[in-house]
């Protein structure tokens, strides 16, 4: 009889348990579903479209602050040498003066930039009025340019909308952006993007030390071809420490990715560290990614 009374025990342990565990795997399994239906693809491709051309911009802006420092120390049409990295692999030329010129970096074939990417075909830089002055103006323009295998195309405007020295602050836009890469197929994959923000240029020591904070907002279509939006809440801080050493992302600050009928992606770069990580939010759910 003890043994039936045991028996009969032991049986309904081992079918709580089994419940238990059923419940535990198909919670966890549910949780994945979700996890996976809340980093669903548009999502996934709407941030990782905005961080792809977050960083290939910055590397324009980059290449285009190395070359505006040429203006500086040169008069005349003559080709130039720069100790600048962003310039070291490119034959750079230039004609002008300080108050108005033009500046052609033109990587020819493929050299590798300071992050080890090559890059191809020229960009060219044209200014009016000098940089440190309240309405000149910085035209970038792509021409036939790459990173690697990816293609940017577009036109970029600062424009000095400076108080004083003391910041230098800069209305910046982008303008017919693009950025293509390889075909897949038959299908060509494209980003587009379209920016207006207001760039703020903290200086320290030197014009080599400096802290950006950038505001505002952008807008395009994915690789995907679906539409997003992208509002800053917290200034994205960039440091020329972190440039010295190829790390083109925010060290921190924060921005909100809106695509239509999704729930609002949340993209946070952290408390001032160089790296090439940020994390992603959406619903109340948190991923870190690494570019």
């Amino acid at each position: 009889m003890m043994y039936l009374i045991r028996n009969k025990t032991t049986n309904r342990l081992l079918s709580i348990l089994l419940l238990f565990a059923t419940i535990f795997f198909m919670a966890c399994e549910d949780q994945g579903e979700e996890t996976n239906a809340i980093f669903g693809d548009e999502e996934k491709s709407a941030y990782e479209a905005e961080e792809s051309a977050e960083k290939l911009f910055d590397v324009i802006e980059s290449i285009t602050n190395a070359a505006i420092q040429v203006s500086d120390g040169n008069s005349g049409g003559r080709s130039v040498e720069s100790d600048d990295p962003e310039l070291a692999c490119a034959q750079v030329s230039f004609e002008g003066n300080v108050e108005s010129g033009r500046i052609e970096i033109n990587f020819g074939d493929g050299c590798k930039g300071p992050d080890g990417k090559i890059r191809k075909g020229a960009i060219v830089v044209e200014y009016e009025g000098h940089w440190l002055v309240k309405n000149s103006k910085i035209y970038t323009v792509l021409k036939n340019f790459y990173i690697d295998d990816i293609k940017v195309e577009g036109t970029r405007i600062l424009t000095n909308i400076s108080i004083d020295l003391e910041e230098l602050v800069y209305k910046v836009e982008i303008i017919g952006g693009k950025v293509i890469w390889p075909m897949e197929g038959e299908k060509e994959v494209t980003l587009t993007r379209e920016s207006d923000r207001t760039h703020t240029w903290v200086f320290g020591d030197g014009l080599d030390d400096f802290e950006l904070q950038v505001e505002g907002t952008a807008s395009g279509k994915t690789r995907d071809g679906v539409a997003y939006t992208t509002e800053i809440d917290e200034p994205l801080i960039f440091k020329s420490s972190c440039r010295g050493n190829t790390i083109y992302l925010p060290v921190s600050g924060s921005k909100t990715v809106s695509i239509p009928d999704k729930a609002e992606i949340v993209v946070s770069y952290g408390a001032g560290e160089c790296d090439n990580k940020f994390t992603v939010e959406i619903a109340g759910k948190k991923k870190e990614v690494t570019l």
